[in-house]
């Protein structure tokens, strides 16, 4: 298709906030669905979450768990936002090179959080597309798209 923005490849993660102290308890609920963690890493800057990446088989879908490092996380906003929950925070959109998306992306009018595409975790390049990014179909929730550099 011609209006496609360009190398758009699978879904990397589907992202969900957990309270602060309930991480581990909640990478061991997943471990009972059969998932296993394949990273955990504590992600500052402008984030400010601990992360754990868990994978279901051999696949490279993920379920991405963020727990706030700070009262200042946009994660621990969103808990907050809902009544102390956690729940579901983004989806993630692995692309072949995300300068490529990013440009096309802002060239067609989409709100994009990020200044540039920057580094993420897992040694990722990533950038946020905002919830509400077009008037005329709004997402109604935050997107990342992430180029794998590995």
């Amino acid at each position: 298709m011609k209006d496609q923005i360009p190398g758009f490849l699978f879904i990397d993660h589907i992202a969900m906030a957990v309270p602060a102290g309930q991480l581990d308890a909640q990478v061991k609920a997943y471990e009972m669905l059969g998932f296993r963690e394949v990273h955990r890493e504590e992600v500052r800057g402008t984030d400010q979450v601990r992360e754990v990446m868990l994978r279901i088989g051999d696949s490279d879908n993920h379920v991405q768990l963020l727990e706030p490092l700070s009262a200042e996380s946009p994660v621990q906003k969103l808990i907050d936002k809902n009544g102390g929950r956690g729940g579901f925070a983004h989806v993630a959109y692995r692309v072949s090179d995300v300068q490529a998306a990013f440009d096309e992306l802002k060239a067609r009018g989409f709100r994009i959080i990020d200044a540039a595409p920057r580094p993420g975790s897992r040694g990722t390049t990533i950038f946020f597309v905002h919830p509400r990014s077009r008037e005329d179909a709004p997402f109604g929730h935050l997107i990342e798209v992430v180029q794998s550099h590995g």
